[in-house]
């Protein structure tokens, strides 16, 4: 069979997903009430402890943050020639195997046989990455263990007035490094396939709510955060800092992946990924 190469890049799995929110307003709401006497921690052994009617909520919001997955795999198939070293007794000089005759050299201890490999090698990469910064974040692998439900379009999420988080982290960008992962140096005779797919390509959205309490007899303040999925009060708080600016649709935010999947890798892949990730840019 002769070897054609890499004919296209396959990329399955293109998705909006929302993780499932087991809070809601009203039960962050409750959570966030029991926990404003102990939100202000060493402030209140420094200043002496508040009482809860001391301590108002000021600020209270629900948000979905998002991380994208990005899991591709590789295969590659050939054949190789290669000369194996046999080792033999001091007292053998000739060898019959399979039809051929082999000499052993001269204070030899091996002879040698060529013969073809037929190898197979298969590769996966994975990359998880906050939609937010675009950094690699393998704390957002927990929720995929969780239940989580496909949507068309952000409006899904966004018709109740709940911002998402602006995304910076563009699906092109991602997907190239994926592919380049993927991409290794064969040592071989005669390449008989070679694939390369992405076969998740997911934006995944996690309800957050943070709430800001302030201590008006001390005037201090402190902000919480509860999360969504897990229910769990959130190591850091924080409040959004910037909100997407307009919605979008599975089709519009993954429209690229069709265009890549025509292009081998190379300079062609790396120009059309990365004049789709400026046409995605300038359309937030």
């Amino acid at each position: 069979m002769p070897g054609e190469g890499i004919s296209n890049i396959k990329i399955d799995g293109e998705k909006l997903l929302v993780l499932e929110d087991v809070l809601g307003m009203e039960k962050a709401r409750e959570l966030a009430q029991g926990h404003k006497v102990k939100a202000f921690g060493l402030l209140a052994g420094l200043f002496s402890r508040p009482l809860p009617e001391d301590i108002d909520v000021v600020y209270e919001e629900k948000r979905y943050d998002a991380f994208w997955r990005v899991l591709g795999s590789s295969r590659f198939e050939y054949k190789r020639r290669k000369a194996y070293h046999v080792p033999v007794e001091p007292m053998v000089k000739e060898i019959d195997l399979l039809g051929s005759s082999f000499t052993v050299p001269p204070q030899g201890k091996t002879f040698e046989v060529e013969g073809v490999e037929r190898c197979v090698e298969e590769y996966r990469q994975e990359e998880i990455v906050d939609a937010q910064t675009g950094q690699a974040d393998p704390g957002f692998a927990k929720y995929l263990t969780y239940l989580s439900q496909p949507i068309e379009t952000t409006d899904a999420l966004t018709k109740d007035g709940t911002p998402i988080v602006a995304l910076e982290a563009k699906p092109a960008f991602l997907v190239r490094k994926v592919v380049n992962a993927l991409i290794k140096p064969i040592q071989a005779d005669q390449i008989l396939d070679e694939q390369i797919a992405i076969n998740e390509l997911a934006l995944y959205f996690v309800p957050i709510y943070t709430f800001e309490f302030h201590w008006k007899v001390k005037d201090k303040r402190v902000t919480v955060s509860y999360d969504g999925v897990t229910g769990e009060l959130r190591p850091k708080a924080n409040k959004i800092t910037e909100k997407l600016r307009r919605s979008f649709s599975n089709d519009e935010i993954f429209e690229f992946g069709k265009e890549l999947a025509n292009f081998v890798p190379g300079g062609g892949l790396a120009m059309m990924v990365g004049k789709k990730a400026v046409e995605l840019a300038k359309g937030e």
